[in-house]
């Protein structure tokens, strides 16, 4: 009761306290990336798709391997630590794949450049999302994401604009979208080139620090 305004940074999670019963006042800000620092790539080195975060079992990894196996020219590459590692590599060397590849920990210019060679990103999650920054990074670069339709993902992840979204958890459904894209570059290159103006109109400092901004000086307004 002492708090004027609560600052939610997704859609998602506003409306879903909102439906919890939560009486606060909340605005929605989502998060931004400062764009000096991502040279977005719209072209590719490899027929590589990437998946950068934590190894989780939240994350849809399982799902996702199950996806990539049974698509030919396609690699998958898997950045990131956590404690399903040894349980993925486990599953992916049992399927005998050949073209999933798990990187380790990556930052900074080397995270950068294994995304701006991809084609696009996935986001496979199978727990709710709020609003990701790897898919905000990602569209940075220039690259489109195919999403899980869950939590607050969609509200980046806009159908055939910034990417592609599947049901969570559904591997078949995950796969004919990642085929759908891998043979069709003209329209990944689009939704890339689309993801970046998205993140320059919309995800940037300068915006958030408008928004920031804009909600202070309404507080102070109310208690002078």
């Amino acid at each position: 009761n002492l708090v004027d305004i609560f600052i939610s940074p997704s859609e998602f999670l506003k409306n879903k306290l909102k439906e919890m019963g939560f009486k606060g006042n909340i605005v929605y800000i989502p998060n931004f990336v400062d764009l000096d620092k991502f040279n977005p790539q719209y072209s590719w080195e490899d027929n590589s798709i990437v998946y950068f975060g934590r190894l989780s079992p939240e994350k849809g990894l399982f799902t996702l391997i199950d996806a990539v196996k049974d698509i030919p020219g396609i690699t998958l590459k898997i950045i990131g630590e956590g404690p399903l590692r040894s349980s993925l590599e486990w599953r992916v060397e049992s399927l005998g794949l050949k073209n999933i590849k798990f990187l380790g920990y990556k930052t900074g210019q080397e995270l950068k450049d294994e995304i701006r060679n991809a084609m696009f990103i996935v986001c496979p999650s199978e727990w709710y999302e709020n609003n990701p920054r790897s898919i905000i990074e990602g569209f940075a670069l220039g690259k489109p994401a195919i999403g899980a339709r869950i939590g607050g993902i969609p509200e980046l992840v806009r159908e055939n604009e910034t990417g592609l979204t599947f049901e969570s958890g559904n591997r078949e459904d995950l796969r004919s979208k990642i085929e759908y894209l891998g043979s069709n570059s003209d329209k990944f290159v689009e939704m890339g080139k689309n993801a970046r103006n998205f993140v320059e109109q919309e995800l940037n400092a300068e915006k958030h620090y408008e928004r920031l901004i804009e909600i202070y000086q309404k507080v102070i307004a109310k208690h002078r």
